[in-house]
């Protein structure tokens, strides 16, 4: 028997909120009468059940603020249950489950479950749950009514609104495009300073962008970002940068500057953009086993971006013609790269991009110098 009288189920009206009814589905006796005494001290009013089939014909002909199952029921899934409590706006949905398992969590997400708990379970987390779920609810009836009374004008200026933001994300897709043109060709600019084979930023940002999987940062950050890992080449001398031989001791030690000076010119502004730029170009010449430059560092403690970047970068200047010598073949340069797996490159961005073989050649095609 409900604790008081109890309407027939309307679906689209919640119960009044003095009417704290909560239906308790719970197979296993002494959790469900430590729910419905922990509930019912806290000033809830609770009815249980032990079965599908029961607890759906309560659900269908009563009221109730919220429904707490579990997930194993006997005649019936308690995910069923849930799934039919949402039907009612409202009513707030609870799972109870002996297992933290991601695909049932995931599961109860999609049935829009309000609150998860597991068993066995602290006082203060069911009290918590349920009236955060309770609230939730509350909050979803008063938005959807409040919507209902804006009517007609209101999605009006709803479509207004939409109007205008996609103009300014236009405009928004403009600046940020106009944004990236100009790194380009400052980047460009230091290439033809260095003597290095035209083209050479834009291919490796797009080799970058091939293996952006292993970073969160959006795939045409990295990209742009990694027009600016030679920055510091400015600061170089032409006659190191264009030497067709050699490099002396001293020389090496000067043009090996260029990842300081970048971080230097890069770091310390208000954009995400330039400081992931400033990362990479202090990075992007460390080696995975330790033996790179400037700061030796090693392994994962470099930044995966100038991991991904220091692959990109030699691939094409194998591939390239430079100063103190001509282009290696593909194939050439294939092998290098393999043979520095695991002490010059990360092994998974290497072969990463190993596997990318097809999208990198239509690049180089693409960009041909």
């Amino acid at each position: 028997m409900l604790e008081s009288s109890a309407s027939l189920r309307d679906p689209d009206a919640a119960p009044p909120a003095e009417t704290a009814h909560i239906l308790v589905v719970e197979s296993d006796e002494r959790y469900r009468e430590l729910l419905a005494e922990l509930l019912r001290g806290a000033g809830y009013a609770c009815v249980t059940s032990s079965d599908a089939v029961d607890a759906r014909n309560l659900l269908v002909s009563h009221s109730f603020r919220a429904v707490i199952s579990d997930v194993q029921l006997p005649n019936g899934e308690g995910t069923d249950i849930l799934e039919l409590a949402g039907q009612y706006p409202g009513t707030a949905s609870v799972m109870l489950s002996s297992t933290d398992d991601r695909e049932l969590v995931d599961h109860a997400v999609s049935l829009g479950i309000d609150a998860y708990i597991t068993k066995p379970f602290k006082r203060n987390e069911v009290l918590v749950g349920i009236a955060g779920a309770l609230r939730r609810r509350v909050l979803e009836i008063e938005n959807s009514r409040f919507r209902a009374r804006i009517g007609a004008s209101g999605e009006e200026r709803a479509a207004e609104l939409g109007q205008t933001l996609d103009r300014l994300k236009g405009a928004a897709d403009k600046v940020a495009n106009s944004h990236e043109q100009t790194i380009l060709r400052l980047s460009q600019a230091i290439e033809y300073h260095d003597g290095e084979t035209e083209g050479h930023v834009e291919r490796v940002g797009c080799y970058t962008k091939l293996l952006t999987g292993f970073t969160d940062v959006p795939p045409d950050v990295v990209r742009v970002a990694s027009f600016m890992h030679d920055v510091g080449k400015i600061a170089v001398g032409a006659s190191i940068l264009q030497k067709p031989g050699q490099l002396t001791s001293t020389e090496r030690q000067g043009m090996e500057r260029h990842c300081e000076i970048g971080y230097q010119l890069l770091s310390g502004s208000d954009s995400e953009l330039l400081e992931l730029a400033a990362t990479i170009a202090l990075t992007h010449h460390e080696r995975f086993d330790g033996t790179g430059y400037p700061q030796a560092l090693q392994g994962e403690d470099i930044p995966v971006e100038g991991r991904i970047v220091a692959v990109a970068d030699v691939f094409d200047a194998l591939t390239s013609d430079r100063a103190y010598r001509p282009a290696f073949s593909v194939e050439e340069a294939l092998a290098i790269l393999r043979e520095g797996r695991g002490t010059q490159f990360d092994p998974e961005v290497l072969d990463r991009f190993l596997a990318c073989l097809d999208e990198v050649q239509s690049i180089r095609a693409e960009l041909a110098d």
